[in-house]
């Protein structure tokens, strides 16, 4: 709905059209001027959008959408006025209009309390032991709560956002339905499924498995390789869990940092004297999530590599053993 307003903005001349940074311009064939650019700042994803397409892209209202497909007719310096009215009167009547965000604060106060760092930036472990499951689960219940249509209003980063940390919390819920007697995520699996593909945790009001919310959610609709140094898998050799929860409005430049920091730390190694890159598995596991090559992608990185963009282009890339033990803080 921000985004919204925005339009109607500059549709009104309060402001200049400014599209998101690095999205494409697809038009949807209307006649009204500025709105093949509006299609394109919500639906920067897709390669063709019609505005019929972008409740369910973007999550913005139909009746919202309306009045601007009726803009296409109406938009005349005599009939101007006219035009205000019919948006603004949408964004006060639309259901969604209020549907701005999900409080996680209960969950950011709990990665606060039990996430601790031996090595600052680098090394986070959780306490397990004494984590409130009770607050966790009530933080979980009001996540389970949110409808597909609620979600489906909210702003992409609102989405990203709010995902990330359902699926970093139900990771911490699936440790501690075993825990003390579980030393790997891994253990949670068996020799038919493994424990990324159990159907145990409710969103949207049926149960789904966290490579549902990672791989058919997450991956695939915020197409943002920056990700994987966000969702933690609860091992040793996983980027570290965060101490604050993502938010909206801060979601990408908190993964972009989690990603800087990630190369930083460890976990990824680079060997002058060889020219070689030891990488996280990770980065093997999901290569192409990160473009045609991953020397290329990595080169934008690589101060924090403690290379050069040269080096690191040209440097040989191998990958280290994953330590699938419990990050667990004793």
């Amino acid at each position: 709905m921000r985004n919204l307003i925005k339009l109607v903005a500059y549709k009104i001349g309060w402001q200049p059209y400014q599209p998101h940074p690095g999205t494409r311009v697809v038009c949807c064939g209307c006649s009204l001027p500025g709105l093949a650019e509006f299609t394109e700042y919500q639906c920067g994803r897709t390669n063709r959008a019609t505005i019929d397409e972008l409740p369910k892209k973007r999550g913005y209202s139909r009746l919202s959408l309306a009045v601007l497909q009726t803009l296409k007719t109406l938009f005349n310096p005599a009939k101007r006025l006219f035009a205000q009215v019919l948006i603004l009167i949408s964004l006060i009547a639309s259901p969604l209009a209020l549907a701005e965000s999900f409080d996680h604060s209960q969950w950011d106060g709990l990665l606060k309390e039990y996430v601790h760092w031996p090595v600052a930036n680098q090394e986070s472990r959780v306490d397990y032991a004494n984590f409130d499951r009770q607050e966790l689960q009530a933080y979980l219940d009001k996540l389970a709560s949110i409808t597909q249509s609620e979600f489906d209003a909210w702003s992409d980063n609102e989405q990203l956002a709010f995902l990330i940390n359902a699926y970093n919390a139900y990771t911490v819920q699936y440790i501690l339905s075993a825990y003390p007697n579980i030393t790997s995520i891994r253990d949670l699996g068996n020799l038919f499924q493994s424990p990324w593909k159990k159907k145990r945790f409710m969103l949207f009001g049926e149960k789904v498995s966290l490579d549902h919310i990672e791989h058919d959610l997450i991956r695939p609709g915020y197409n943002n390789p920056h990700i994987h140094a966000a969702v933690v898998c609860a091992a040793i050799s996983c980027p570290p869990l965060q101490s604050v929860a993502y938010t909206g409005d801060a979601v990408e430049q908190q993964i972009k940092q989690a990603f800087k920091e990630f190369l930083q730390s460890n976990k990824n190694h680079y060997d002058k004297e060889s020219n070689r890159l030891k990488l996280s598995s990770i980065f093997k596991w999901y290569k192409g999530d990160f473009g045609k090559s991953l020397n290329n992608y990595l080169s934008d990185y690589a101060v924090d590599l403690r290379m050069t963009p040269e080096q690191m282009k040209a440097a040989k890339i191998s990958y280290l053993d994953y330590d699938w033990s419990l990050n667990d803080y004793r």
